[in-house]
């Protein structure tokens, strides 16, 4: 037997928003893209930030001081992983550094790629 069920615009509206907020409590990623877009600034606890973290990005919208910031507070095995991620070092171009060595290759590394990339386009 199928059933039907017919809800008011509101019920079908809250179920979207339920869903929503559900994706985005779970999917960091999501939750910062959408706060970015309604043009507001969220801080997330450290274990998200390798998540949601986008270099490239922030060469291109903060300045050299807030990047930074933001990078200098994550961990070492944080900071190889991003550097990895975003195919900016190899684990044989991490190995040995210190933090703040790698949050300064971080830094040029992606300016070039930011600067390349504009150059040719």
């Amino acid at each position: 037997m199928e059933e039907t069920t017919q809800l008011t615009a509101p019920e079908y509206l809250d179920r979207f928003f339920d869903e929503l907020r559900e994706e985005v409590r779970s999917n960091p990623v999501l939750a910062s893209r959408l706060v970015r877009a309604l043009g507001g600034n969220v801080v997330f606890d450290c274990a998200q930030r390798t998540e949601i973290t986008n270099p490239f990005a922030m060469v291109v919208e903060g300045s050299k001081a807030k990047f930074y910031a933001f990078y200098s507070a994550l961990k070492l095995a944080e900071l190889r992983k991003v550097l990895k991620e975003h195919n900016l070092a190899s684990s044989v171009d991490v190995q040995g550094m210190v933090a703040a060595d790698l949050v300064d290759m971080l830094y040029e590394r992606a300016t070039a790629k930011v600067d390349e990339r504009t150059s040719s386009s």
